[in-house]
This record gives structure tokens, sequence and C-alpha cells, in this order.
């Protein structure tokens, strides 16, 4: 009964932005003839297809749209409920506050699982399409990067839509706040410490590039990796800690 509650709770947002990335992957290879040039000119590192579905998808459009997919996911919760007036019926199921938290918080993190496979997976299965190659070996060392910073992301948007009864407030401020914080860690002060996700799941944190081929080279940045999964636990917590008590 949870798990469907917190599936149709956001099945919707889920599928359009399953739909949205595998879209714009399908773009990214089958008008490759026409953007590839385009990018080569704006983008001096890309000099073949690989480098430019790396720059494209790995590292660039594809990965923001996820990012905004994950703050999308994390909205919901009893304040949804309380709005809509169901929240009297999802308190009186057999079961805590905190399992209903965690319950939709595994949810959402397969949903951001399932949306950082499915890149890899068709990238290499139409590429071929347009007589290229893309190895899904290379697209699949991706998917722990992008569960991970995504995880991260949607913790954020978890814990706004926790602390407001709006889920346009939660969103906006979930929004602002990873904008800020995205701004912020690119403080030259704080560059030593990798604080910022995107270079995360680009495969470029610490600096993981090859200086030759601007590739990631498949080496896992430890410490950053472990830095995010503490803060997204972290902030799932605090949500968990305030949905208990709460005065709902």
């Amino acid at each position: 009964m949870l798990w469907y509650k917190a599936w149709r709770e956001s099945r919707v947002r889920f599928l359009i932005s399953a739909s949205i990335i595998t879209s714009m992957c399908l773009v990214y290879v089958l008008l490759q003839a026409r953007l590839l040039p385009g990018v080569m000119r704006e983008t001096p590192r890309v000099h073949n297809y690989l480098q430019y579905i790396h720059w494209s998808v790995f590292g660039g459009a594809v990965r923001g749209v996820l990012q905004l997919s994950c703050l999308l996911l994390g909205l919901g919760g009893l304040q949804r409920d309380r709005k809509q007036g169901t929240l009297g019926f999802t308190l009186a199921l057999p079961t805590s506050r905190p399992r209903l938290v965690i319950t939709r918080a595994v949810m959402g993190f397969f949903q951001v699982l399932t949306l950082s496979i499915l890149p890899p997976f068709i990238l290499a299965a139409t590429s071929p399409l347009v007589h290229q190659q893309l190895p899904l070996s290379y697209g699949l060392p991706f998917i722990p990067l992008w569960a991970i910073g995504g995880l991260f992301t949607f913790a954020v948007s978890f814990l706004c839509s926790v602390l407001f009864t709006s889920e346009y407030v939660a969103l906006a401020v979930a929004y602002m706040s990873y904008m800020f914080y995205l701004a912020g860690v690119r403080h030259p002060r704080l560059a030593p410490y990798h604080l910022h996700v995107a270079d995360l799941m680009s495969g470029d944190a610490p600096h993981q590039l090859d200086p030759h081929t601007t590739l990631w080279v498949g080496t896992y940045p430890i410490a950053p990796i472990f830095g995010f999964l503490a803060a997204a636990i972290f902030l799932l917590a605090i949500a968990t800690f305030i949905t208990t008590h709460q005065d709902l």
C-alpha cells in the first residue's frame, strides 16, 4: 500500500522525466550530423562523436535535465496530503510517520536510479543507426555518479517538501537553494574540496578527465562520492525527524 501510494504520487513526474531524457538522448544521436559541427565550433575540446556525446549528455544538457527531474521527484509527502485533504486517510494507515517518509525516499531513489540507467543503454543501442559507436562500457560507469548526485539533488527538494505546504513554494525554494549552492561552491576557496555535484556527475571531480581526450578516465572520486551520499542521507534524516514531530 505504501509503495503504491508513493508511486502514484510521483509517477507522472517520473514518466515525464524519463520521456524527456530518452527524447534528448535520441535527438543527440539521430541528429548528430547536424549538431556535431556546431558543438565542435562552440566547444574546442570536442573533436569526435564520443567527446560530443560526453559533453552533450553525461556532462551537459541531459545531466542538467536529470538534476531538474530529481528536484521535481522530491516533491510530495504529508504536506501535499494535507493540502489535498487526504491527510486523515494517510495518517490512519497502520504505519508510522518515519516509515511513510522512508518509503517515499526509497521510491525516489529507485526512480533516480532508473533515470540514470536510461542514457547509457539508449546511446549504445542507437549510435550504430547513424554509423557511430559508443561502447556501453563507457556509459555504464556514469550510473553510480548520476545516481548519487541525483539522490543528493532529490534530498534537497525532499526536505523542502516537508517544510512547505505548497508544492510550488517547495519547488521554488528547492530550486533557488540548489542554484545558490551550485554558484557558491564555485568560489576559489572551496575549489579544493570538490563540492560541485555537477562535476561529480560529469566525471570531473576531482578533475578525472583525461587531459588529451577530455573524456572521463573511469576512476571514481571516493571522497566526493561518500561526501554527497552522506549529505543526502543527512538531509533525508532531517526530513524524517521533522515529519515525525510535525503538528499536522
